[in-house]
């Protein structure tokens, strides 16, 4: 790699030139040509995981080793060739940012120097907001946040740009965010959400200003709907926050046939609608996002385990948690109506068995049976309950925003007040799941042997990003919300 000074002035196209806009305006068609057939190359390349560069949402994968890297081989080959082409001083600022551009083909190898050529860039050419917008990537790639976000700005300030609007929103996203497992597909659960709301509702301002400028551009749909999934899990997990979402993200696909086959739109919306309970979309989504991207490991191994959640879910109900004899015995019959502890009482919820529930909200009414399980899935969210009652019918109760270290033992009373119930029914890839479950939004909601949870059972989701320095892949993308 050459010295910084050299590299600036290599990028400089070579000095002397045709002169005249003429001829740089053709100099830089083939420059741009270059690139092109670059991008081409490595998109041809079918060992490359589409899951994806290290400029997009998920930070898969290692640096290229640049000895053996044919991408690597080819982008300095296109940088030779880019280096024959001379353009006039007019014209400098422009072929830097193509030099750029070619440089972040292979981010790992390229990338400082990619930077380098765009700072001399904007020094020919402040307005250049082009070099703003990849700027901002390149400080985004190597952790520097607060640059990024300055330099998408520096984009806006020299005019309307969807695209910064749209890598603004998910800066900003990613600073009200911290680190933690997957996200920009969201993640449900861990602690609860730290500051950043503020950042979050930015994004989202900018997402939405992103599609008025082009309502036909399937992307800034997709980016809206992560910023609703982000202040869904964010904030308070507002239905209205999640309705937006999805309505955004099948906007996406209406308007844009290659949001469509974006596996990380499918993972982000599976994530959603696997933490609403509409597992049926959601089995869907995965296996989609799976199928879109073959080499990307998470939509496969996500969709196996929602799987074998439902599986384990429905076998355990059907078994009644295994429980033989004795133990069997103790969970059968009435629960005393003493340990409803604060539901009980004359003004109290009414109780009710699990078949005299219907769909959907049942006020004024509560449910008391004994735990003949519980289950924890991968990722811990929902913690879920087996639950028989006096009559002997089951269900799941699936709790939400519990802390990793609460939960109930077999035989326990559980009280469910107001219990919102779902009948499922779900079928995919030959197999059929079906059970009755009692959404519980709160562990804080039950009474557990007469008494409610302690105030440390509570512990709500937060989004989070694998690397928050590393670019989301929503430019695709999730972001790897």
């Amino acid at each position: 790699m050459a010295a910084p000074e050299e590299e600036a002035t290599a990028a400089d196209g070579g000095g002397g030139g045709d002169g005249g806009d003429g001829g740089d305006e053709e100099a830089l068609k083939r420059l741009e040509g270059l690139v092109t057939d670059l991008y081409n190359f490595r998109d041809s390349l079918p060992t490359r995981d589409p899951a994806h560069d290290p400029t997009h949402d998920h930070a898969h994968g290692h640096a290229p080793d640049p000895a053996q890297d044919p991408l690597v081989a080819e982008m300095e080959r296109t940088l030779k060739l880019m280096e024959q082409i001379h353009v006039s001083p007019e014209g400098r600022g422009r072929a830097l940012v193509l030099r750029a551009r070619a440089l972040g083909v292979a981010p790992e190898v390229g990338g400082a120097r990619a930077e380098l050529a765009l700072g001399h860039a904007l020094k020919l050419d402040p307005a250049l907001g082009v070099a703003w917008r990849q700027l901002g990537e390149q400080r985004w790639r190597r952790g520097d946040l607060r640059g990024a976000r300055e330099a998408f700005g520096g984009a806006l300030q020299q005019g309307e740009d969807p695209e910064a609007r749209r890598l603004l929103s998910m800066a900003l996203r990613a600073q009200g965010a911290g680190p933690g497992p997957r996200g920009e597909g969201p993640a449900p659960g861990g602690a609860g959400p730290g500051p950043g709301g503020g950042a979050l509702r930015e994004s989202l301002a900018q997402a939405e200003a992103a599609v008025r400028c082009d309502p036909r551009d399937g992307q800034s749909w997709y980016v809206l709907g992560n910023a609703h999934v982000s202040l869904f899990f964010a904030g308070g997990q507002s239905p209205g926050s999640a309705r937006r979402a999805l309505a955004a993200y099948a906007q996406a696909e209406r308007v844009d046939p290659a949001a469509a086959a974006n596996p990380d739109l499918h993972l982000n919306r599976a994530t959603l609608l696997q933490y609403l309970e509409r597992f049926q979309g959601a089995l869907e989504g995965l296996s989609r996002a799976a199928d879109l991207a073959p080499q990307w490991e998470e939509p496969r191994r996500r969709h196996q385990q929602l799987i074998g959640y439902l599986g384990d879910l429905c076998r355990l109900l059907e078994t009644r948690g295994k429980l033989r004899g004795k133990r069997r015995r103790g969970v059968a019959g009435p629960v005393p109506l003493p340990l409803l502890g604060p539901l009980g009482g004359a003004g109290g919820p009414r109780p009710s068995p699990i078949a005299g529930l219907r769909p959907g909200p049942n006020p004024h009414k509560v449910v008391l049976g004994r735990a003949l399980f519980s289950l924890t899935p991968p990722g811990g969210v929902p913690y879920t309950i087996g639950l028989q009652d006096g009559g002997g019918a089951v269900a799941a109760i699936t709790v939400y925003n519990s802390a990793p270290n609460w939960g109930v033992a077999v035989g326990d009373a559980v009280g469910v007040a107001e219990p919102v119930m779902s009948q499922h029914l779900h079928q995919h890839q030959g197999q059929t799941f079906s059970f009755v479950s009692l959404r519980v939004p709160s562990p804080l909601s039950l009474v557990v042997n007469g008494k409610r949870p302690p105030g440390h059972a509570l512990a709500p989701p937060r989004l989070a990003l694998t690397n928050p320095s590393a670019m989301p892949d929503e430019a695709t993308p999730p972001s790897r919300c």
